[in-house]
């Protein structure tokens, strides 16, 4: 467990917490502003659609950066050169 408190995981766990929180923002304004231009009585749910697939598009990117990281042996063989 202590090497979750390294320095290097303390300082990429705040990077990719204050990128996630910044791209939540942009999602928030760019959602918004498309919804903008629906009826008012479709914002509400255009607008809780868009956010929960944002997020849950954003954990699957997560998971499969996470899967990446874990890989130990290429997934594809290269051809042969020679």
């Amino acid at each position: 467990m202590e090497h979750l408190l390294t320095g290097d995981v303390i300082i990429a766990l705040i990077s990719l917490t204050v990128m996630e929180i910044i791209l939540g923002i942009d999602n928030i304004i760019f959602i918004s502003i498309i919804t903008g231009k629906l009826p008012a009585v479709s914002q509400a749910k255009a607008r809780n659609t868009g956010l929960l697939l944002a997020l849950v598009f954003r954990i699957m990117l997560l998971l499969t950066v996470k899967w990446i990281v874990g890989l130990t042996a290429p997934i594809v063989k290269p051809p042969c050169l020679g």
